[in-house]
């Protein structure tokens, strides 16, 4: 189990931690985001074990920013999610899911 514990905020975005439950910090999730609704979303996760949670935390966190800061004719978020040193592709994951 992981969670995100807040590290740094300002009103342009946040920095979080991704920590375990034995309180150690394991990664990272940070966004920021312009007053034209651009998005931008960076994570680490080194802990390969927990990628899937890190996976449903990532995405379910993702969605409700694109609600709350993105607005409707605004581009995509640009979102760079890595587990383990590989790049995570949230679209392909979300694709099989569907399936």
């Amino acid at each position: 189990m992981i969670y995100l514990q807040p590290q740094f905020r300002n009103d342009q975005g946040e920095i979080l931690n991704v920590v375990n439950t034995k309180g150690k910090a394991v990664g990272y999730l940070s966004y920021m985001y312009r007053e034209q609704g651009d998005l931008y979303v960076l994570g680490q996760l080194d802990d390969e074990g927990e990628k899937q949670n890190f996976l449903d935390v990532t995405t379910h966190f993702i969605d409700g920013l694109r609600q709350s800061v993105v607005s409707e004719d605004a581009v995509d978020p640009y979102v760079c999610i890595y587990v383990g040193g590989q790049t995570l592709d949230l679209e392909e994951t979300e694709k099989e899911e569907d399936e």
